[in-house]
Order: structure tokens, then C-alpha cells, then sequence
């Protein structure tokens, strides 16, 4: 072999090997690129978290008693079992929340009112019930019903107990389906009778009403049931 022929097999053999390390050095920038992507990908593979329902900052549920309830009865509240366990709303809540002209800053006591129960807290549409105390006679209960601006829908009394003298009234209700609620009113009065005994009437009345959220309750059907009992 003459000296040119060696020369030439000494270039082929040192570009080979040039050649080799540049396949090497991709293998090893797409190894180390795979391995970036891999690691890129088991970052972003999170479990995903079930958010809750916003509820709304209008209601404060810290303040109330009961949560969704389907029945409603105050027969058992008499007003120092209320101041007990019951919180009254502000001045300012108690305006914001009944939205009458009747209440004002001015002549509204919070004392008198009690909040009862949440029955819906989201933004879009807020329920709850409130508790109109009077010390001299009634406690009756208000299901309160706001849109998605805090605006008051309807107002509803589904419950009350109280009395005067010796006249005296309860009255409880439930929700028996989305739509209709079934209120129960007894009023009981003692007759004092001119031969010095009394006559005590019973005035039952039982009411079905279609649930509005837009607007007052709607009457559908009442049965009434009278009672008197000689003493």
C-alpha cells in the first residue's frame, strides 16, 4: 500500500468515528428531551378537586340555628328559650333582610327578631327563616326568599305561637313536596259563661298552599274544624 492510499484510509476511519460521536451526542440530547417531556407531564397529572356551591356573603350561616328544614314549628320556643339559644340580627341586617318601609333604622328592635334557619345560601337564590317576636302576645315566623341581587322575592308567615288573655293560637307547617305547603292553625279562646263556668271554642284550620319563590303563597284548598268544650 503506497503512502497515498494510507492517508486516505486514515481520513475515512477518523470521519467515521466523527460521525458516530455526533449520532451519540443526539441520542443523548433526545434522551435527555424525552426525559424533560416525561417529567413535564407527571407534573401536570393532578387529581382533580370537586369545588363546592359559592355561597352567598349576604347570609352569614354562622348566625343561624337550623339548616333545610322541612318542617317548621315554634310551639316549643317560648321567648326566654329564644334569647337563649337564638341570635338577633343588627339593625342594619335585620333592614337589609326584611325590606319593608315599616322598618327603618330609626324604629327597628333587633331584640324582638331571632334568626331560625338557612334553607338555601347560594348566589343565585337565598332562603331563610326569621322569627317576628312580640313579649305581649306573638311570635310568628318569616320564610324569606332573595334572587341572585339580594332582592326580596316573597314573604311568607308559615309558623307563630303566642297569645293574649284567654286567647292563645299556634300554628306549624311542612313542605310535602318542592311545591306545596301544608299549614295547620289552632286557636283556642276560654268564654267565661254568666252561671260563673267557661266554654273553651277550638278553631282548627288547615290550609294546602302552592310554594311561589316570586311571590306570596297561593291558597289552594282549607278545611276547617270547630270544637267547643263546656268546663
Amino acid at each position: 500500500m503506497n503512502k497515498i492510499s494510507a492517508y486516505i484510509l486514515i481520513f475515512l476511519t477518523f470521519s467515521c468515528v466523527e460521525k458516530n460521536k455526533e449520532s451519540d451526542k443526539i441520542q443523548i440530547e433526545n434522551k435527555e428531551t424525552i426525559s424533560i417531556k416525561t417529567d413535564s407531564t407527571e407534573l401536570k397529572a393532578y387529581p382533580i378537586v370537586e369545588t363546592k356551591k359559592t355561597e352567598s356573603k349576604f347570609i352569614d350561616s354562622t348566625n343561624f340555628k337550623f339548616f333545610n328544614l322541612k318542617e317548621f314549628d315554634l310551639r316549643d320556643w317560648y321567648v326566654g328559650k329564644m334569647d337563649k339559644e337564638l341570635k338577633s340580627p343588627t339593625k342594619e341586617k335585620l333592614v337589609n333582610y326584611i325590606q319593608n318601609e315599616r322598618l327603618t333604622l330609626e324604629n327597628v328592635y333587633p331584640n324582638s327578631w331571632k334568626y331560625f334557619s338557612i334553607q338555601k345560601n347560594e348566589e343565585l337564590e337565598k332562603i331563610i327563616t326569621i322569627i317576628e317576636g312580640d313579649e305581649s302576645c306573638c311570635s310568628d315566623l318569616h320564610y324569606l326568599v332573595y334572587n341572585k341581587k339580594n332582592e326580596l322575592l316573597s314573604d311568607n308567615i308559615i309558623a307563630g305561637t303566642g297569645g293574649d288573655g284567654m286567647w292563645s293560637y299556634d300554628q306549624y307547617g311542612k313542605f310535602t313536596n318542592d311545591s306545596t305547603y301544608v299549614l295547620t292553625r289552632i286557636d283556642v279562646e276560654e268564654i267565661e259563661l254568666e252561671n260563673g263556668g267557661t266554654e273553651t271554642h277550638i278553631d282548627s284550620i288547615i290550609t294546602n298552599y302552592r310554594f311561589h319563590k316570586n311571590k306570596s303563597f297561593e291558597k289552594l284548598t282549607e278545611q276547617k274544624f270547630n270544637k267547643v268544650e263546656k268546663n
